[in-house]
């Protein structure tokens, strides 16, 4: 069995890439929330505040090598950086797997990054921010005008799935604004009726199979609400990758 050491080398970097972006974008959420200067402040230990060195900040093997501590005081390291460093390197790996080395790859990953981390984010809020959007919406206009070749077609979807989530909000406040220009994105990616059908029945679909996963696990009850920001992030995955 002959093994292709090129191939495994490529993987391995978008894989540490994917890893970083997290890592990188999770630093950012967290110095925005509590006022860090975020681009000329080098990582740190949150407990002892020791500066990371290089083989500290490589995702997700610095954790295990470093047995979730910090070198310098022993403080455990919170799970969560590397649970998320490893789902934002298994999507990154996933996108490669799909679109090979290209343009669409690279795009594709920061897409989905930062799709995740809106989903995440509204999840343990409540709330989508007008950043995330912004850089999202730059990375999927690139996308259709640089990749897919076009993007005027899609505006009809955008503002048709916009439409729709308004009305959804304005009837019965089950969603925020924030949700309507996160489906306008969404729509955007869609390059006919088909697919923008696709990404809206996606969503409702995640969102009902979630919803009744945490009811059954009596995480949640059927008065509680739920941000649906996250089920809006499952579709934009599953289309992008499955497409």
């Amino acid at each position: 069995m002959k093994v292709n050491l090129y191939f495994i080398f490529i993987s391995l970097l978008v894989f540490l890439f994917g890893g970083s972006l997290g890592s990188f974008y999770k630093v950012f959420v967290e110095r925005r929330e509590s006022g860090e200067d975020f681009l000329f402040s080098r990582s740190h230990c949150d407990s002892c505040k020791k500066t990371l060195s290089f083989y500290e900040m490589i995702p997700v093997f610095s954790y295990i090598f470093l047995r979730g501590k910090c070198s310098s005081c022993g403080e455990k390291i919170e799970r969560e950086n590397f649970y998320l460093e490893v789902l934002t390197s298994l999507l990154a790996l996933l996108v490669f797997m799909r679109y090979k080395i290209s343009l669409e790859t690279l795009i594709v990953i920061f897409i989905l990054i930062i799709a995740f981390f809106i989903g995440i984010i509204d999840y343990k809020t409540g709330y989508i921010y007008n950043i995330e959007l912004i850089i999202l919406l730059f990375f999927v206009v690139i996308y259709k005008i640089f990749v897919l070749g076009g993007l005027i077609n899609s505006l009809k979807y955008s503002l048709g799935m916009g439409l729709i989530f308004f009305l959804i909000y304005f009837a019965s406040k089950m969603m925020g604004l924030g949700d309507v220009y996160y489906s306008l994105i969404m729509g955007l990616l869609a390059n006919d009726l088909y697919e923008a059908f696709v990404l809206f029945r996606d969503s409702f679909i995640s969102a009902g199979l979630i919803s009744l996963i945490l009811i059954l696990l009596k995480k949640k009850t059927f008065k509680d609400s739920i941000a649906f920001g996250p089920f809006m992030t499952v579709a934009i995955i599953i289309f992008l990758i499955c497409r």
